[in-house]
């Protein structure tokens, strides 16, 4: 059981660093662990101390107890309850929360957006690597896609590589809700995971 445990930490770690796109040498430094310890750690030549293990989680921007989780790889179910879908942003003009669960690497991020009126992704147009699927439950919702725009009403859906430039924002009269689902890199969900940590981290503080 010792060795599964270790043979776990070694994965997560690794898995991690590569999802947030790190080298050895640059979780060391957010880490403050030598490169070398890092490395011994990943290839489960050595069994890490409890702070050395604070330390690498900090640098990878987890939670110490996600490290020693014993929860396996092959478990594949997460079941989510209403209440608790996570917030990674809430305004007055603005909601997103995170439908999919905290699976081990997962392939795909769903999230639902709730709109008010003009509101939207900002001035600037995104693009990373994937393909998206947007369902619009309830308002209307345009998408610039390159050089063309599609309108959304409710029901509608729309399915695009992400790679093309893109930017969307609520233009209906009415608060708009839509359900976007997408195979986003791995550094693009880190980052998403890293803000759903935070949230969680705040919301337990207050």
């Amino acid at each position: 059981m010792e060795q599964e445990a270790l043979n776990g930490i070694s994965k997560r770690v690794r898995a991690w660093r590569e999802e947030l796109g790190l080298s050895l040498h640059e979780l060391a430094a957010r880490s403050d662990v030598a490169a070398s310890t890092i490395q011994k750690v990943e290839t489960g030549q050595m069994v890490p101390s409890i702070a050395v293990l604070l330390k690498i989680a900090r640098g990878l921007e987890r939670r110490p107890a996600e490290l020693v989780s014993d929860q396996s790889e092959e478990s594949d179910v997460v079941l989510l309850r209403a209440k608790e879908h996570p917030v990674i942003s809430a305004s007055s003009r603005m909601r997103v929360e995170r439908l999919s669960g905290d699976l081990f690497d997962p392939a795909i991020e769903v999230w639902r957006v709730q709109l008010h009126p003009g509101y939207g992704s900002g001035k600037g147009m995104y693009t990373y690597e994937g393909e998206e699927v947007v369902l619009c439950e309830e308002g209307e919702v345009t998408f610039r896609i390159g050089d063309d725009e599609y309108r959304l009403g409710a029901g509608d859906t729309l399915h695009f590589k992400a790679g093309i430039p893109h930017q969307w924002w609520n233009s209906g009269r009415s608060v708009a809700r839509l359900v976007v689902a997408g195979n986003f890199p791995k550094g693009l969900r880190a980052k998403l995971h890293a803000q759903v940590q935070q949230n969680r981290r705040v919301r337990k503080s207050s």
